[in-house]
């Protein structure tokens, strides 16, 4: 009878360190923090250079060509995650990005007040000009 008082006590001790370890890598997957970059110079870090020289301090007509071909018409990026897998970008309407439709299938705001959206940067393979001066 004591040995299986005992046996039962080590498998709960046991199970308590595993369910333990497993909290703690839960708990620092949780308190990892990315944060968002809002200006071109720590960007600069995470984009290429034609990005944040123009990308974040520009208010224009730019395509991201995604791995799916299509083009994302956006007006700016507002932000870059820390950790460069995201960004946030203020989306162009139908009217301004009509004109990019010749390049392929174009995905813009839907609506004047819904334009931003956040994109994985490893979906964009090139970024483009769509509106010249």
């Amino acid at each position: 009878m004591e040995m299986l008082g005992l046996i039962i006590g080590v498998i709960g001790g046991l199970t308590g360190i595993a369910s333990a370890f497993f909290s703690w890598k839960e708990w620092q997957k949780t308190n990892r923090k990315i944060a968002m970059l809002t200006d071109s110079g720590g960007a600069s870090e995470v984009l290429p250079a034609w990005y944040t020289s123009r990308m974040m301090t520009d208010h224009w007509l730019f395509g991201l060509v995604t791995t799916g071909g299509q083009i994302v018409v956006i007006n700016r990026i507002k932000s870059v995650s820390d950790n460069s897998e995201w960004m946030d970008v203020e989306l162009a309407t139908k009217d301004e990005s009509s004109s990019a439709a010749i390049y392929g299938p174009v995905v813009h705001a839907v609506a004047d007040d819904r334009r931003v959206a956040s994109l994985q940067i490893r979906n964009i393979v090139a970024a483009l000009d769509l509106a010249s001066s």
